[in-house]
């Protein structure tokens, strides 16, 4: 009998992730302070701060949009199984939308700030 818990550096041969490496990604999902690979905060460039504006509101979107199916499937499920959606997933997924929401905020209030006349040289 194989071990189920030894798979390689990325997960086993199914795709799925090594517990480690789960842990690791549900930690980076609700940290609330983590940016996105290439985010600037200090960013004196409009374009930059209408990008991410773009990049929040499509991943908040997304985040909502698995919120509202999942409360869909939470409607027809067993008491003991909703208990744990409402523990982990739905946990997890409403902490990641709150962190969208906060940087999409941010960067809303940047590129206002950036394109005021007196912010651009």
């Amino acid at each position: 009998m194989t071990d189920p818990t030894a798979g390689g550096e990325s997960g086993d041969a199914t795709g799925v992730p090594e517990e480690a490496e789960a842990v690791d990604a549900a930690l980076d999902a609700v940290e609330p302070e983590r940016l996105l690979s290439g985010e600037r905060v200090d960013t004196p460039y409009l374009d930059d701060a209408e990008h991410w504006v773009t990049v929040y509101r499509e991943l908040l979107d997304f985040k909502r949009s698995l919120l509202a199916v999942a409360q869909e499937h939470v409607a027809s499920m067993d008491k003991t199984a909703v208990c744990e959606v409402e523990k982990t997933d739905m946990k997890i997924l409403k902490a990641e939308a709150e962190r969208f929401e906060r940087r999409l905020e941010f960067w809303r209030d940047r590129a206002r700030r950036l394109a005021e006349p007196s912010s651009n040289p």
